[in-house]
């Protein structure tokens, strides 16, 4: 909050992954780099294509259109790694194109939509308009490993 008692806005970096849009909040990413070819390990779930160098340290990378069930598509120059972290856990989110940054209020975030137990995107944890008039879905990166898959994030030294 601010000295008027004002929420305070919070940065989101949006990107797109087959055409729709989301983010992710910018206090958890570490950088944006060109995305290259992971080292491939036998094992991960399929949606972890493999591990790649970041900081002398090996993290895996996650494509989110595996994860997300979009269709897989050949690899272009404007594919980026967005390289997240929460904790101790670091990541690599390969997506297709990063549009820039959007700072939004608590009240300008909308809760995730959620239809039941059973049909919810666990991985979402709010919406906003972006400044193009775009629905853009927020995701928490730790959120998209899947339970039981939480080892591939394991510090890796």
């Amino acid at each position: 909050m601010d000295a008027l008692g004002n929420e305070q806005a919070e940065k989101y970096l949006v990107f797109e992954v087959d055409g729709h849009i989301f983010s992710v909040v910018f206090s958890n990413v570490l950088q944006i780099v060109a995305a290259s070819t992971p080292e491939r390990i036998p094992d991960f779930p399929d949606y972890v294509t493999g591990t790649v160098m970041f900081r002398e340290r090996y993290i895996p990378v996650i494509d989110l259109r595996r994860r997300f069930g979009y269709p897989s598509k050949e690899a272009s120059d404007r594919d980026c790694f967005i390289v997240t972290e929460q904790g101790d856990k670091q990541a690599a989110l390969l997506v297709d194109i990063i549009y820039g940054f959007e700072e939004k209020t608590p009240e300008q975030i909308q809760p995730a939509v959620e239809l039941n137990e059973d049909a919810s995107a666990r991985f979402l944890v709010g919406e906003f308009t972006d400044a193009q008039g775009r629905e853009c879905r927020v995701i928490d990166p730790e959120l998209v490993v899947k339970l039981g898959d939480e080892r591939i994030f394991e510090t890796n030294n």
